[in-house]
């Protein structure tokens, strides 16, 4: 997902769902000094511990909000880049909002009603 992102230098990244900030942290890395990651999830413990390791990694050009990922965080956009961690249903019009033109937005989308078969490690009848 990162590939497909193509975050650079100086970009200013939208990140939803921040999990344990270790995504946030590579994406940091990717736009540099000059760039600007934020990070939301809903669950404030994901947020503190994602605050933390960030913190113990020495990243200083991420910040982590307390909100929901599905209103974005207008305080920041607009942003170059936006990339969901999380599956989606669809596309929250406030994402396409905070997109910056030209921008790219990285979504993993769920198909409603789409039934996946588990692997089963045996052949059928065995």
């Amino acid at each position: 997902m990162l590939e497909q992102l193509q975050a650079e230098p100086g970009h200013h990244v939208l990140e939803l769902g921040a999990g344990t900030g270790y995504n946030a942290t590579l994406l940091a890395h990717l736009v540099g000094n000059d760039g600007q990651v934020t990070t939301t999830d809903v669950d404030d413990d994901i947020v503190d511990g994602a605050r933390a390791g960030l913190a113990a990694a020495g990243v200083d050009n991420v910040r982590v909000i307390l909100g929901d990922a599905a209103l974005g965080y207008p305080g920041g956009a607009p942003y170059d880049r936006i990339i969901a961690t999380v599956g989606a249903y669809g596309l929250p019009p406030a994402w396409l909002e905070q997109l910056a033109p030209h921008g790219r937005l990285v979504v993993p989308l769920r198909l409603r009603g789409s039934l996946i078969e588990p692997v089963s490690d045996t052949a059928p009848g065995v």
